[in-house]
């Protein structure tokens, strides 16, 4: 017990960040809590001038919304607003923190708290499913794990320690492509005991994916095993896609509840079309996630929690300014990724980049997967080590471009 214990205590002062991400799986309020007071500590040294501010795209994003979330209360006489342009604070100072934390042995330790986070989703959330079945149910307990379902009136789906079935599709995942990231790698130092660990975590995790009931997150699960197998090999990739390409009637009736998706498709389009409205009526700073529920509903008589797609939601929340930043910002990372692609030798760290970032943007199309806290703050740390790792890869091969041409 003691060993235990002191295990616990040197984790929390070696790892903050990692100690911080399990408590977001296991007890949520508590880790949001801890994580954002981690930033605002960060935020304090800053103001003391111990920690240097980054001027990134990322701080000008955050400088943005900030900027927004507080025109917004005004303009609105919504003083509740500013309740966001705090958390939006605390936000920042979490991304301060990890990029100031240098080492990508963190990274590591990252990467394996959401492997492991995501199977705890899928045996949390199932024996909390049998629970509730049962007939027993607790309300503090509920929120302070996560079992409590917020947004749905069926318990039949899945939804871990997230609230929703969606948070916990992204969870699971996100947590998937970490973890065929790993198993490629040990594929290929033929590490087999590990490659045989992995596979039994890898069932796990897409038990979960398809018990949720998310189709985003199938679809992203799809796509994942189709970059995993491209890495390992591309006539393994052509064999599949053609297997797929010809059974794909066959392979429509594994989507979950493929029933209604044109259904869900016509009211996605539907929230669209009026958010598209929203941004019309408020371009300048938005509606902030707190307003756009409530204005939404006087517009139009439904309820829709955001804008479902991050890249509208950004203009709804934020305005149109934080809107064409976001947009700028993602072509930015791509245009990242597919240089690094090419020019980058070490495939392992850049791997768990290829099999996490993406998921944001796919999830994105039909979501807004950042409206929860508890996958906004593991994001925001998955940027800053991103923010950290193209800087160092684009130095590595500035140097290597000039060794080149020294040569000639």
């Amino acid at each position: 017990m003691k060993r235990i214990r002191n295990f616990i205590f040197y984790y929390f002062r070696e790892q903050p960040l990692a100690a911080a991400l399990a408590l977001l799986f296991v007890l949520p309020p508590i880790g949001i809590l801890y994580m954002l007071t981690i930033g605002a500590i960060e935020l304090y040294r800053v103001i003391k001038g111990t920690r240097e501010i980054p001027f990134d795209m990322v701080t000008v994003l955050f400088s943005i919304i900030f900027l927004s979330t507080i025109g917004a209360a005004i303009q609105q006489q919504q003083w509740s607003y500013l309740s966001v342009s705090l958390g939006i604070v605390g936000y920042y100072g979490v991304y301060l923190f990890s990029m100031n934390q240098r080492k990508f042995t963190q990274l590591q330790h990252f990467s394996w708290v959401i492997i492991l986070g995501g199977v705890y989703q899928f045996l949390f959330g199932t024996v909390s499913m049998l629970l509730f079945q049962t007939g027993w149910s607790n309300e503090l307990f509920g929120y302070l794990t996560g079992s409590e379902l917020l947004g749905f009136l069926s318990h039949k789906r899945l939804y871990g320690s997230a609230y929703n079935p969606n948070y916990s599709a992204f969870l699971l995942v996100f947590a998937m492509g970490f973890l065929l990231a790993e198993l490629l790698k040990t594929m290929k130092a033929k590490v087999y005991k590990k490659v045989a660990l992995y596979c039994i975590l890898l069932v796990f995790i897409v038990v979960g994916v398809i018990d949720t009931g998310s189709r985003s997150g199938f679809g992203v699960m799809l796509f994942l095993f189709g970059i995993f197998l491209f890495r390992l090999s591309w006539k393994l990739t052509l064999l599949t896609a053609s297997f797929a390409l010809a059974n794909g009637f066959w392979l429509y009736h594994f989507i979950p509840r493929s029933y209604d998706i044109l259904k869900n498709l016509e009211t996605r389009i539907f929230i669209w079309k009026n958010s598209i409205a929203l941004i019309k009526e408020y371009p300048s700073f938005g509606l902030t996630p707190l307003g756009f529920p409530t204005e939404y509903l006087i517009q139009t008589g439904h309820h829709a929690a955001h804008a479902h797609n991050i890249f509208l939601a950004f203009f709804t929340d934020f305005g149109i300014l934080a809107g064409v930043v976001f947009i700028a910002i993602t072509i930015i990372v791509m245009y990242q990724f597919l240089k690094l692609l090419k020019y980058n030798h070490s495939k392992s760290i850049f791997d768990w980049f290829l099999f996490s970032l993406p998921i944001l943007g796919l999830t994105g199309i039909l979501d807004f997967p950042l409206s929860s806290p508890q996958i906004a703050l593991p994001v925001i740390i998955l940027v800053s080590k991103w923010q950290q790792y193209t800087i160092r890869a684009n130095h590595s091969i500035k140097s290597r471009q000039t060794a080149l041409l020294e040569n000639k």
